[in-house]
């Protein structure tokens, strides 16, 4: 009797006097995602508020306008900085990003949100670890090929190069500064989505994660869907309300 007491008064002491079932501790854990990405949607609106307010202010007409020199492949930033004669600047208009583009990033991320929703479900049900291990490995790459994708944007962005008395600069137009910082955005959590694939794809190569043991997976899952549908609906603003 002496030694029961005395290994549960040890087992107390090791698990901090209390012990929560799995279900219990997860929906702790779920309510804090949902806050976390609570906040997420906050920021998106805020920058969708931006993107949208500049469009209708449109202040000096720098929506989609600019005086300057056109930077490109040809008329690049040093071609015009070692010019001892610049040329009269002009109003330049740039285009909208390629709307194709942008969705072809959209689509990509939606894929890798369903390969892994359907992972984690399937690890639920079948309790299969392989057949989950592999598809997370599959949703990763192909999140880091949004990543990739959103970089190739960014470098597309129209720059302008301003001359005005001594200060040679590029600039962007208020269109292009929203874009950089809405695409930005999407890097940064494509970045860490492959982040936590990784560490989905670890912890269940490992035997970590399991069939009995999924809800980490189901944490990853709630963000990777968001993301998407968060995609979804920037791609549908961005590529609609953009015209000059």
């Amino acid at each position: 009797m002496a030694t029961n007491t005395l290994t549960a008064q040890h087992e107390e002491h090791h698990d901090g006097g209390h012990h929560e079932p799995p279900a219990k501790v997860y929906g702790r854990q779920k309510m804090a995602m949902w806050l976390f990405i609570g906040g997420d949607i906050i920021t998106m609106s805020a920058m969708l508020f931006t993107y949208l307010y500049l469009r209708g202010l449109n202040t000096q007409n720098h929506w989609m306008s600019m005086v300057g020199l056109p930077v490109d492949k040809v008329h690049t930033y040093s071609y015009y900085e070692n010019l001892s004669d610049i040329p009269t600047q002009h109003l330049i208009h740039v285009a909208p990003m390629s709307p194709s583009f942008n969705w072809l990033v959209t689509g990509v991320v939606v894929v890798s949100a369903l390969i892994f929703w359907a992972a984690e479900r399937n690890l639920r049900k079948t309790k299969n670890r392989a057949a989950f291990t592999w598809s997370a490995v599959l949703a990763t790459l192909i999140i880091v090929v949004a990543a990739v994708l959103s970089i190739v944007q960014l470098r597309h962005l129209p720059q302008i190069f301003v001359a005005k008395n001594d200060s040679h600069t590029l600039s962007y137009t208020a269109y292009s500064s929203s874009m950089m910082v809405i695409i930005g955005s999407a890097l940064v959590h494509f970045i860490l989505l492959a982040y936590l694939g990784l560490a989905m794809v670890i912890r269940s190569a490992r035997g970590v994660l399991t069939g009995e043991k999924w809800h980490h997976a189901g944490l990853v899952r709630l963000f990777w869907v968001w993301v998407a549908v968060s995609g979804v609906i920037v791609s549908a603003i961005t590529t609609t309300v953009n015209v000059h």
